[in-house]
């Protein structure tokens, strides 16, 4: 009993401390607060406590606030719930001289973007403070110091401006309500057209923004303009009477055409006529053009070089296939049998007139065939083929068979008076003929009796 008594019991501290640890976690994630810090200059009338505000909803507190030096840090505690920009911007604002202060952070969360996470931190150049009175009442005591009366002068800058003042407007009373009525005419147009006023003022500052990326194209400009400026300046002379040369020239093209209107008027008219006419034979001068390169190109193929005149030749195309043009002619004639005749002729007189086919006259000369080509006109692609050319270089001779289809390998004795040599024994010996092969400046080796006769001719020169 005891044993299952301490089960249940820590069974029941297991569950407490798991809810435990799960509204923990829950308050963390979901109902606590986001911890964020911001980077100020100066921290001046806030302290922890004050609240943290979003368009003007507080959302919660200052938990800490820093000082590092030059600059102070604000650890701010805000409701998880709230979403921030990545961007956000922190302010600190002070209501009124004696009210406290709060840090308004800036601007607030859209309906879509990256968020602000959990710790982190606003930089210096996403804060910013409110101007304190002590600072607005040292620049005041400044502008009362330099405008105040000075050690050694009868008169005040303020004194002689005011003097000044009333002597300009001295006598300029009308004038001066005029340009106070325009101008009040001027800020009503002005109100009137806010719209184009600020789409003017945002062009405006798109174009200064293009400057200025631009800055080095710009100086690049001027340094550009400036030597072209230089070069005009040097060619002063030079540009002068340029100028006055083309005021001239000018001048005497301008008296032309006064002088020749009447002719250029003519000469325009004409040439209208001259374009009306190719432009109403526009279908004939297409067939010149058509007809003109093969006409040429036919009349440069005609003409021998060597006779100084043009040549030919007769040729019958129709007689190159009879049975064509006859069958042809047959089946051309428009009636209602000609298909069949045609090819009744093709099958009966076909055979027949196949055997009659020719290109050039039937007979053995043809005395229209011009002379050959002049040698003088002859270019050989190789010289040493021309006429008492050197001709091509000899090869190098071939060597004698290795097996000879009379003796195979040596060991078959050659038939007589074949001129071949004998071998024995591996050894070649000369018939007794004396063929070829043993003479002097053959390509094949001599044999062994040659080689033996020449030894002895060598021994004894006057046998």
């Amino acid at each position: 009993m005891r044993s299952g008594r301490s089960t249940v019991i820590l069974a029941v501290v297991l569950v407490a401390l798991a809810a435990t640890a799960a509204g923990l976690v829950v308050r963390d994630r979901y109902v606590g607060h986001r911890t964020v810090s911001a980077l100020f200059t100066t921290a001046i009338g806030i302290y922890p406590g004050d609240e943290v505000r979003v368009a003007g909803v507080k959302v919660g507190t200052v938990a800490a606030v820093d000082p590092q030096g030059t600059r102070s840090e604000l650890t701010l505690d805000v409701d998880r719930a709230v979403r921030l920009p990545e961007d956000v911007k922190a302010v600190i604002v002070a209501q009124n001289l004696v009210a406290a202060r709060y840090v308004q952070l800036t601007p607030a969360y859209e309906t879509s973007g990256p968020t602000l996470p959990d710790g982190a931190v606003i930089p210096l150049e996403r804060t910013a403070v409110p101007v304190e009175w002590d600072d607005v009442k040292t620049q005041l005591m400044r502008l009362a110091t330099e405008l105040g009366p000075k050690a050694g002068t009868s008169d005040t800058s303020v004194a002689r401006f005011i003097n000044s003042t009333a002597d300009a407007l001295d006598g300029n009373g009308v004038k001066l309500r005029q340009a106070l009525a325009q101008l009040s005419g001027v800020g009503r147009i002005l109100a009137s057209g806010n719209g184009s006023l600020v789409d003017v003022l945002r062009n405006l500052a798109t174009f200064v923004a293009a400057l200025r990326d631009s800055g080095t194209q710009i100086v690049q400009f001027e340094n550009r303009f400036a030597a072209l400026t230089s070069v005009l300046d040097g060619s002063r002379s030079d540009l002068d009477s340029a100028l006055t040369t083309l005021s001239s020239a000018i001048d005497d093209v301008r008296r032309f055409i006064a002088g020749s209107r009447d002719q250029t008027a003519e000469q325009i008219q004409r040439l209208s006529n001259v374009t009306q006419t190719i432009s109403d034979h526009r279908i004939d001068l297409e067939n010149v053009l058509h007809v003109a390169p093969n006409a040429f190109s036919n009349g440069y193929n005609i003409y021998n070089p060597d006779t100084g005149s043009p040549i030919g030749a007769f040729i019958f195309n129709n007689f190159s296939n009879p049975a064509e043009f006859i069958c042809g002619a047959i089946g051309g004639v428009e009636n209602t049998t000609a298909p069949e005749t045609a090819k009744l002729c093709a099958q009966y007189l076909g055979p027949a007139l196949r055997l009659l086919n020719f290109n050039y006259l039937p007979i053995p000369i043809n005395p229209y065939l011009a002379k050959s080509p002049s040698p003088s006109n002859l270019v050989y692609s190789d010289p040493a083929l021309a006429p008492g050319g050197a001709g091509a270089p000899p090869g190098p001779p071939d060597d004698p068979p290795a097996v000879s289809a009379y003796t195979g390998a040596g060991d078959v004795t050659p038939p007589p008076d074949s001129g071949l040599p004998v071998y024995h024994r591996g050894v070649r010996i000369c018939p007794p003929t004396r063929p070829p092969h043993c003479f002097p400046g053959h390509p094949s080796p001599p044999c062994r009796t040659c080689r033996r006769r020449g030894r002895s001719r060598r021994r004894d020169p006057h046998q």
